[in-house]
């Protein structure tokens, strides 16, 4: 590196700034085959950590669809379950019954269905629409028990 005295320049009060010629400056540079040598290393070591980095990271992204995707379809077979119920009744206040008017499950039992609330007397075998709850008092609440859905409430307070 050549200084001179005319490279010095005053900045400031105390501080000098050295500049350098050219020649200086092209002496600094390092050999073409030393920064190739260096860029090869560093582009190594960069391939193989990109390599895990990438592999991780996407292995972690399909796990994270994963739980996405099973969570949809879990809500989705819930969903189901309950807009199915096994069947509708009507309700007779006078003669104290519940009727079946309908039936969505083929394969339901009475076995199936309890009283959670009040009082009545369920039929016994195989659902059938026309059948008749008898004698109900009270707020009678009918729940299916395999699906633990309440099938409906029905209010036997009242005459």
């Amino acid at each position: 590196m050549y200084l001179t005295i005319e490279n010095k320049v005053k900045i400031g009060e105390n501080s000098l700034l050295y500049c350098m010629d050219l020649e200086g400056i092209v002496e600094r540079i390092p050999s073409t085959e030393k920064i190739l040598g260096v860029v090869w290393i560093i582009s190594w070591i960069c391939a193989i950590w990109i390599y895990h980095i990438q592999f991780f990271l996407t292995g972690l992204f399909c796990l994270f669809l994963v739980f996405i995707l099973l969570g949809r379809f879990d809500k989705k077979d819930e969903e189901k379950e309950d807009a199915n119920l096994p069947a509708i009744f009507s309700m007779d206040k006078n003669t104290r019954t519940l009727k079946v008017q309908k039936i969505y499950d083929e394969n339901a039992r009475w076995e199936d269905h309890e009283i959670c609330a009040g009082q009545a007397e369920l039929p016994s075998g195989e659902m059938k629409e026309g059948d008749v709850v008898s004698n109900c008092k009270g707020n009678l609440a009918l729940r299916h028990v395999p699906t633990n859905t309440l099938l409906g409430g029905f209010d036997f307070e009242n005459e």
